[in-house]
């Protein structure tokens, strides 16, 4: 059921707010991280690091589209949803990581620290604007904005 009034549409779309704001943090810090490991380790590396932070955006993006529709059809089904989505998201990351090391594409190690240090510090990193209010769920409100 999709709801008409605005403040219960922008509620609706708050996971998805914040999987683009985490898109957002990634963009931000991936070219410096690519450029400063590329330098260090080579192109290798640098395509490690940017092939790394594409995955970990594509899940955090899947993962709120996967939610966002569930929770609009059948919000009972929210739990089981997220438990299959988060092991389904598991299995193609694991089986892009080992194409990707059969390949021989990029710096094997560097992707896979990539991979787990970025999930994490941005999950991290998004806790400082993530509001646990029922007032304002979603993000918190910009300064100025108020909590209406």
């Amino acid at each position: 059921m999709t709801s008409t009034t605005p403040e219960a549409a922008a509620v609706d779309r708050l996971e998805s707010r914040i999987a683009r704001d985490l898109a957002r943090r990634a963009l931000i810090v991936a070219p410096f991280l690519a450029l400063g490991i590329g330098l260090w380790r080579g192109p290798d590396a640098a395509w490690a690091v940017l092939s790394a932070f594409a995955i970990v955006i594509a899940n955090f993006l899947a993962s709120a589209a996967i939610l966002g529709w569930t929770a609009r059809k059948n919000p009972a089904l929210l739990p089981g949803a997220a438990l299959l989505s988060f092991v389904g998201r598991l299995v193609v990351i694991t089986v892009i990581g080992v194409g990707i090391k059969s390949l021989d594409v990029v710096d094997w190690p560097v992707f896979c620290i990539t991979l787990i240090v970025s999930y994490l510090g941005l999950l991290g990193w998004e806790l400082r604007s993530v509001s646990f209010s029922l007032a304002s769920p979603g993000l918190k409100p910009k300064p100025g904005q108020g909590w209406d």
